[in-house]
């Protein structure tokens, strides 16, 4: 064995930091996923698998837990999954030093990332858009660190990556104090190749030119290339081999279907349900209504987001001006229906509304 990989296995500590013991069971782990994060079976399971290799110490320790760049198309859950992550790890999806990558795109907002050189305003105070404490994590709480949008950021914050993934710390640029990140686990997201994805789910909107040259991959042989290939070659296309060889795993999401959007109106529904019922409030909405709220609201280009939009615009609203109507002497009966004209909203019995 080369001297390079004995020093690499005895850098691998069984007992360092991150444990298997600190999380739920990778099975309860990839369940709990699954449920919050839908139709992506395999992003999930590529996650889990990353996480558990970190857990039983079979990970290189002068680096991060683990680092992932997840990868697809717009509103298929790549920065929901980072938060069901952060709220397994930490007991809150909130709980992460998330770092906005489209407010890095120009340099001189790109230097945050490490704080002010020596001689500048603000250089002694070792500011840094990294939260310390929750980057650093303890012991059985790992931080968690999520870069959304990575593809948006200044090339001299990928540079700042590429130190980060390398040998887990990132030295600020006063010079006097450097972060830890060998106790975190990176996430990154991307939607790299959405583009091209979309234009490949619709032939229709493609131009002669990509036509024939899908034909031809046909007639060779080759087949038509899956979301997963279009995908990956605009990551290659992208990033330069040295920080794409810096990640543990490039873990794709594909797009949502109809299926896929149904079970996320049954969600959102299913919470809407749970909290009018802690109100005391019951709440039924019909087949025809979630059928509805699909048809009106996911489009494969844009994912779940519109989806959410529309059950905001068309279930929550009218919902809510129901029960400020009623003055608290709301029905104990809320039904959501549809019919040829749209989604309705009423209350059974009627509400009771307080004299003028």
């Amino acid at each position: 064995m080369s001297g390079y990989m004995n020093e690499r296995f005895r850098a691998l500590d069984p007992t360092a930091g991150f444990r298997l013991g600190d999380l739920r069971s990778p099975g309860a782990l990839a369940d709990g996923l699954r449920n919050s994060i839908i139709g992506q079976d395999d992003a999930v399971d590529a996650v889990v698998r990353a996480m558990t290799i970190a857990a039983v110490g079979l990970r290189d320790p002068r680096r991060p837990i683990a680092s992932l760049l997840l990868v697809g198309p717009t509103g298929v859950g790549k920065t929901e999954l980072a938060r069901q992550v952060a709220r397994h790890v930490r007991g809150d999806a909130d709980n992460m030093c998330r770092i906005d990558m489209n407010s890095l795109a120009q340099e001189h907002y790109a230097a945050s990332l490490s704080g002010a050189p020596p001689g500048y305003a603000g250089s002694k105070e070792q500011f840094s858009l990294f939260d310390r404490e929750t980057v650093e994590g303890t012991v059985s709480r790992p931080g968690i660190v999520l870069f959304d949008e990575v593809e948006k950021a200044h090339p001299t914050v990928l540079r700042a990556l590429l130190q980060i993934l390398d040998t887990g710390t990132l030295r600020l640029a006063s010079g006097t104090s450097t972060i830890d990140f060998r106790n975190a686990i990176i996430l990154l997201t991307s939607n790299l190749g959405s583009r091209e994805v979309h234009d490949m789910r619709r032939p229709g909107a493609r131009g002669p030119a990509q036509w024939a040259a899908s034909v031809m991959r046909r007639m060779s042989g080759r087949g038509a290339r899956s979301e997963r290939d279009v995908v990956l070659d605009a990551v290659r296309d992208f990033f330069d081999p040295e920080l794409l060889n810096r990640f543990d795993e490039v873990v794709t999401f594909t797009s949502l279907d109809d299926a896929h959007a149904r079970r996320v109106v049954d969600a959102e529904i299913d919470h809407l349900v749970e909290a009018l019922a802690a109100r005391g409030v019951r709440a039924t909405v019909t087949d025809a209504a979630r059928s509805t709220l699909v048809d009106a609201g996911f489009d494969p280009r844009y994912g779940a987001r519109a989806l959410h939009r529309v059950i905001r615009a068309e279930l929550h609203a009218p919902i809510a001006a129901l029960l400020t109507a009623a003055d608290g002497q709301c029905s104990t009966h809320l039904i959501a229906d549809a019919d040829a004209t749209g989604l309705m909203v009423t209350a059974s019995p009627a509400l009771v509304l307080p004299p003028d």
